[in-house]
């Protein structure tokens, strides 16, 4: 008789094997992803992003390098005149904005304003006429000719870059215009508020001589009188020959340091004579000549050339009109033309930028 026997088995060992990962493989995986970190850093640091969009359209960097560099260049002349403290100053005392910031924003509303200029000009069918082609064509000469290579090359001026700035330019101008030409703008009454005696121009021209006058080296130590008296002979002198001679810029040779012939202006409301000599000056008929007059500084006499002269009077009433005009445009502009148009800024793109390293060159 056979006998069976049961016998109870346990579970199946599995066949699969474990492994645990070498560290060093953890390492070379955090390598790659921190590799890939700073990949990611960089490409959005450096990823040309459009800094903003106006009626759907990008604009990079490379498109509005004029428009910058425009505004750098006039802001870091005066930064020099600081001492290289001036772009970070506070703007104004109304607000934190430093100057750097301020030009950037600046840049930043002109593009946008003579843009949407430029897309009006063209949806009413603005083209250029002969005369503003070859108006361009000469602002591009001239501005190529004003700028070193390493500018041009750094900011891409070409000449073909620069027609289309001036050619958008130049059709925003010419829409702008014909818009403000349909304003009720009345530049005949603005001329009549304008008194015309208050800016009645005054030309004249001068013989000058510092009372600090010495005869030669040996003479430097002189005393004040001394100095004064030989600097009252001198202009005395002259004055004798200027009596006889129409043209005053002929009066002093070359190589004269001390007399000293110009050509000037004024309007009764300037301050830049003593009260007394600018009472004397606006009795003078045309062609009169005055003594010798001294003031603190020195000696002078003067010739009056012109008593009546229009130009300052026509140059604040043009500038009365174009304040006007350009006060009643921005309204329009505001109000009728910005509305129909779309804009967005690339806050994150913009804040990266630094005025005054942005178009210039060392």
């Amino acid at each position: 008789m056979n006998k069976s026997k049961k016998t109870l088995k346990g579970p199946k060992k599995t066949n699969k094997k474990q492994f645990t990962i070498h560290p060093a493989i953890w390492i070379a995986v955090g390598a790659v992803l921190g590799l890939s970190l700073i990949i990611g850093i960089l490409i959005d640091q450096f990823y040309n992003r459009p800094l903003l969009t106006i009626d759907e359209k990008k604009y990079y960097l490379d498109d509005l390098t004029y428009h910058f560099y425009g505004s750098e260049s006039a802001y870091n002349y005066i930064d020099q005149i600081y001492g290289g403290s001036y772009w970070d100053m506070p703007y104004d005392d109304t607000s934190n904005i430093t100057v750097r910031e301020y030009a950037k924003l600046e840049v930043i509303n002109s593009v946008i304003y003579s843009e949407i200029l430029y897309n009006e000009a063209v949806a009413n069918g603005y083209t250029l006429t002969e005369e503003e082609i070859d108006e361009i064509n000469q602002q591009i000469d001239t501005t190529l000719e004003g700028l070193t290579d390493k500018v041009i090359n750094k900011n891409g001026f070409t000449r073909e870059y620069l027609e289309e700035v001036f050619t958008k330019n130049m059709l925003g101008a010419r829409y702008k215009q014909d818009i403000i030409d349909t304003l009720d703008i009345d530049d005949e009454e603005i001329r009549a508020g304008i008194n015309y005696d208050d800016y009645r121009q005054y030309d004249i021209e001068y013989l000058y001589i510092s009372k600090n006058v010495a005869n030669d080296e040996d003479d430097a130590q002189d005393s004040s009188s001394k100095k004064n008296k030989l600097a009252l002979d001198r202009i005395t002198n002259i004055r004798e020959k200027a009596l006889v001679t129409e043209d005053w810029s002929t009066l002093l040779p070359e190589d004269e340091k001390d007399l000293i012939y110009r050509e000037s202006n004024f309007i009764p409301s300037d301050n830049y004579f003593s009260e007394d000599l600018k009472s004397t000056l606006l009795s003078m008929e045309n062609g009169d000549i005055t003594d010798v007059v001294e003031e603190d500084d020195g000696y002078y006499v003067f010739r009056m050339v012109n008593n009546n002269s229009s130009e300052t009077y026509e140059k604040t009433v043009e500038d009365a009109i174009k304040e006007k005009e350009e006060e009643a445009f921005s309204k329009e502009y505001n109000e009728s033309i910005l509305p129909n148009h779309t804009f967005e800024l690339n806050n994150r793109a913009i804040r990266n930028l630094r005025m005054g390293r942005i178009t210039l060159v060392d």
